[in-house]
């Protein structure tokens, strides 16, 4: 790996950025927690509180991640660093334009920073398919990573015409094809990287065998059947046999293809050399754990009958559950979990790049805030449990006052 000054500071700043989004995607969960009685697909608000989330704190810091961690998974060097920065402050500005664009329902707002937002994102979606070109030896890992950077251009090319359909008043089902988008970007591009990385990553955090490549490969076939399936039944009109049948079947090979992963994890974390926990390993644990409970909400509502969800709290409760678990309990907590092995990292690299200029700064030692950590894990878990009973305020404020405490904890290690 060829960390340079450039990879190591945009890094930071995105890790940064996204800390900050994350306080305030919980804040205006607060004010805006009557919005979720509403329904979702039709719901502004609530769209708009969704991305902060997933673009402000999720995309941000896998966009940061990615720009060290890619050459150390894959021991490539990316195409084109000098992309670093225009990407950043073009995804930012139109991330901010498009968010308030959609709180407030200003149709232009939602367009120019949807187009924006498509333009930054797939300039770096193509920085990264490029880098790929150099990869040595393919495996699971190359190949999940691969396939997760084809579904995120995907799912920004519906993004985009989600965005313009505000617009230009584009007459189409929105249900189907915003839930095209939803499951392109959470399970195609966010769960598969993760899924992609972790093979690499965490037999390296923590020394342990790779598990048997058949279990890899057997589900990277599942969860790509289960997304085309999903993304070929939008083809069909809603209600139709073909319809039915291949959302179904998708819907039923994604369940079965993440529990897969799932028990994979667990086999590996089992199985590591150094059993003693640490805070990432209790976020990764907590991540997956939430993960599976998610995939079995999910197969309950394909399975129930929607007017018979009602007698389990509504539609709405069910799927808000549904998609809370998935996008924090599992994708914020195991996001959470890595920042605490990567900003170290990070900050450690970017005191050595000084030192080797004559500028060694101290880092800051961790070491006796591990109790201080543990108590911020606590709250990020009670306040997404109180989450599945639907206690949306109370979950809010849990959740608030441990992103403030992580970001001021995150910078107390070094800026």
């Amino acid at each position: 790996m060829n960390a340079t000054d450039s990879s190591i500071e945009i890094s930071l700043k995105h890790i940064k950025t996204a800390l900050i989004f994350l306080p305030v995607f919980f804040i205006l969960m607060f004010f805006d927690s009557k919005s979720f009685n509403e329904y979702f697909f039709m719901n502004y608000k609530i769209i708009a509180l969704t991305h902060v989330f997933t673009l402000g704190f999720l995309l941000m810091i896998i966009m940061g991640a990615s720009y060290m961690l890619l050459p150390v998974a894959l021991g490539v060097k990316i195409a084109y660093e000098k992309l670093f920065f225009p990407v950043y402050y073009a995804y930012s500005i139109s991330l901010l334009i498009f968010v308030v664009g959609m709180h407030y329902l200003i149709n232009l707002m939602i367009a120019s920073g949807g187009i924006l937002l498509f333009v930054s994102v797939l300039t770096y979606n193509l920085n990264m398919l490029l880098s790929l070109k150099k990869v040595k030896k393919w495996d699971y890992s190359a190949a999940g990573i691969a396939f997760a950077y084809s579904y995120l251009f995907i799912g920004l090319s519906i993004g985009l015409y989600l965005a313009l359909s505000f617009y230009f008043k584009i007459g189409l089902n929105i249900y189907d094809i915003l839930q095209d988008h939803i499951y392109v970007m959470f399970i195609g591009f966010a769960a598969m990287l993760f899924i992609a990385v972790s093979y690499r990553l965490l037999p390296m955090f923590y020394m342990t065998k790779t598990p048997d490549g058949l279990y890899w490969k057997t589900d990277l076939t599942v969860i790509n059947a289960g997304i085309i399936a999903m993304l070929a039944s939008s083809f069909f009109g809603n209600g139709s046999d073909a319809y039915i049948y291949l959302n179904g079947a998708g819907g039923w090979l994604l369940g079965l293809g993440i529990l897969l992963y799932c028990y994979i994890f667990f086999g590996l974390m089992l199985k590591r050399l150094k059993k003693k926990f640490d805070i990432t390993t209790f976020y990764l644990f907590a991540g997956i754990i939430f993960l599976v409970m998610t995939v079995l909400i999910g197969l309950f509502i394909i399975t129930i009958p929607q007017e018979k969800l009602n007698m389990f709290g509504g539609i709405n409760g069910v799927y808000y559950v549904f998609g809370f678990l998935g996008l924090f309990g599992f994708a914020g907590m195991v996001i959470i979990g890595f920042l605490h092995k990567i900003y170290p990292f990070l900050i450690s690299l970017k005191v050595f790049e000084k030192a080797k200029k004559g500028a060694y700064g101290k880092l800051s030692s961790d070491l006796k805030t591990k109790y201080f950590e543990y108590a911020v894990f606590g709250l990020f878990l009670s306040g997404s449990i109180l989450w599945i009973f639907y206690l949306i305020q109370i979950a809010a404020i849990f959740l608030f006052i441990a992103s403030l405490l992580l970001l001021f904890h995150i910078f107390s290690i070094g800026w």
